[in-house]
């Protein structure tokens, strides 16, 4: 039997109205993909924090009285797995929207799946271009400042405080690794000519150790250090710059910038002098001990999560982004459709969050889906984060 296009519009749309009323009468479920296990398992705080966010919301009564059901199955940080998983997660767990899944790689590999089938791929913790791209991939938003951006305002600051400078770069060997590198590589050549990066020397993931790679940037002599790796790698960067005496300055990622996990294991005495930027407040710091909404956090991870680190930014950053995407169920009203959903992310106007700094705002549209465009910029002192400037934006 043929079915005619008309027919065949009022079956999609008699589905979509299913769906729709399924999330409106009942639970609303999201799902994500985590590393539980696997060599990135320590990421996976973000997914813990998050389900007992959510576990606090309905204890609350939920949003617009319907409970909130977060799974967030393992991915071990395998792109393979993360597509199993996510097509577990639409197609058996009903999810309305894929939220904050962990990884580039991973991401990557369910965005074609999740945009053809219209199903949200909300703030998840991966910052290529690729999910601020509303022409190529509409249904996908990063919940992180991109890489382009971040390395947008090194370059600058590069070029507006060390002149003609000679600059090595370590990078991840990835999407992540080749994507910052670019972007830094463009801007620094727009804004000083006469700087040049001297090196760029990349790493496995699966590697033991990148110190071999160090010692041969350093042998460079080299101005400025761009330091574009991740976890223990930063780390290991970090004190194997030191224990040569390679005194360059040196530049840290956002999620590589982490007092207790990332700057305390490479020796505090090591990344005394490096500078990062960020648009949010940093867990520990004394210039957020009395800060009502990092209080608020406290008192979150006291009643809900009582064996978190409290010194792991992630269990910070994770509930930050668990806030806005209730703010964005909330926006949704009863109607939380995939259209909807996407509707209220991408026209998000001056959002302040709990966990950003004072005057960074979440900011979205339909043509731009870059949620953070503003950043502060910040030396380590060998025990804090100091700011170096009030704010630093990207347009």
């Amino acid at each position: 039997m043929k079915i005619s296009r008309r027919q065949l519009a009022l079956v999609v749309a008699f589905s979509a109205m299913l769906s729709t009323a399924h999330a409106a009468d009942g639970e609303i479920v999201l799902g994500q993909t985590m590393p539980y296990s696997g060599p990135a398992s320590a990421l996976s705080a973000i997914g813990k924090v998050q389900t007992r966010y959510f576990q606090m919301i309905n204890e609350r009564g939920g949003i617009n009285g319907r409970k909130i059901k977060l799974i967030s199955l393992d991915d071990a940080y395998s792109p393979p797995k993360a597509v199993e998983q996510t097509r577990k997660l639409v197609e058996s767990e009903e999810a309305i929207a894929i939220f904050g899944s962990m990884g580039t790689a991973q991401n990557s590999a369910v965005q074609k799946y999740l945009n053809a089938k219209k199903v949200p791929q909300l703030f998840v913790f991966a910052a290529s271009d690729r999910f601020a791209d509303p022409k190529t991939s509409p249904y996908s938003i990063s919940g992180m400042t991109l890489f382009s951006t971040e390395a947008t305002i090194y370059a600058d600051l590069v070029a507006d405080t060390i002149p003609h400078a000679k600059v090595a770069v370590l990078y991840q060997n990835d999407d992540y690794g080749r994507e910052y590198l670019r972007g830094f590589k463009t801007q620094l050549a727009k804004r000083d000519p006469a700087a040049e990066i001297v090196a760029a020397t990349a790493y496995e993931v699966t590697s033991p150790t990148v110190e071999s790679q160090v010692i041969a940037l350093a042998a460079t002599n080299a101005s400025v250090f761009l330091n574009a790796s991740t976890g223990k790698f930063t780390s290991q960067a970090i004190r194997k710059a030191g224990e040569i005496g390679w005194r360059a300055q040196q530049f840290l990622p956002i999620g590589s910038n982490f007092i207790s996990t990332i700057l305390r294991p490479g020796g505090l005495e090591y990344a005394k002098g490096a500078i990062s930027a960020t648009p949010t407040k940093s867990v520990g710091d004394p210039e957020w001990a009395n800060d009502p909404a990092y209080l608020e956090w406290l008192a979150f991870m006291k009643k809900y999560y009582p064996d978190g680190d409290l010194e792991d930014q992630l269990n910070f950053t994770g509930w930050n982004i668990a806030v806005l995407m209730t703010k964005v169920i909330e926006a949704c009203g009863s109607d939380v459709s995939s259209a909807n959903l996407m509707k209220q992310a991408t026209s998000l106007n001056k959002v302040e969050l709990p966990g950003l700094i004072p005057g960074v705002t979440v900011n979205t549209s339909a043509d731009d889906y870059r949620l953070i465009k503003t950043l502060r910029a910040q030396r380590f002192d060998g025990s804090h984060w100091t700011p170096l400037a009030e704010k630093l934006s990207v347009q």
